[in-house]
């Protein structure tokens, strides 16, 4: 499944949550945690791992890791009385949920099944990836969507900022932030097209 998709699931998974705990930041650490395994897995798999593993299901995407997420946040709600550990589980296990990790036991059960196995994609394909999951229109719809419902949620958040934008040297700050995030894209861009 692709991340957006991954991330409107957990948004409105975080709405839920929201509501039951009375606080909004759930949200945000819900959709982080729908979206984690991928930007966590993905890289490491075909990137960092390319030569040995090739794969991007694997630790985030199985039960040990989401085991251990779930302990640290028994143990910080039990100390803090927080459930932002909570969010994020119910995040990380609505992306194997969405992903059918349950096709894939080796991975999920890691290291239990044993270890994991190399799945020979090329060393191109996670930009590859990445391409084609930009070429959807279903993730832009998710996009557009999530940003709205962000921008609702949070408006209040989001009046503040639009307040400090009133300052000059905080816009000017702004302006020099996205055009590092231009020449960013730009410089990812061209090495994807090369």
């Amino acid at each position: 499944m692709y991340l957006l998709a991954h991330a409107m699931v957990g948004l409105l998974i975080g709405v839920v949550l929201a509501a039951i705990a009375s606080d909004r930041r759930v949200i945000a650490l819900t959709v982080l945690g729908a979206v984690l395994p991928d930007l966590i897995d993905k890289p490491l798999g075909h990137i960092i791992l390319a030569g040995t593993l090739g794969y991007g299901r694997i630790y985030f995407h199985g039960l040990t890791v989401l085991f251990l997420v779930v302990i640290a946040g028994l143990i910080l709600y039990h100390y803090r009385r927080r459930i932002g550990l909570f969010a994020v589980a119910a995040g990380m296990a609505s992306h194997q949920f969405l992903d059918g990790m349950w096709w894939h036991p080796v991975e999920w059960f890691w290291p239990f099944l044993g270890p994991l196995q190399n799945h020979g994609y090329s060393e191109d394909y996670f930009w590859e990836s990445v391409l084609r999951e930009l070429a959807q229109p279903s993730e832009w719809l998710f996009f557009l969507l999530i940003t709205g419902l962000f921008a609702y949620i949070y408006r209040q958040e989001l009046t503040t900022v639009l307040t400090r934008l009133a300052n000059p040297s905080f816009r000017l700050a702004l302006v020099a932030a996205l055009g590092l995030a231009v020449l960013a894209a730009l410089a990812v861009g061209g090495r994807l097209l090369l």
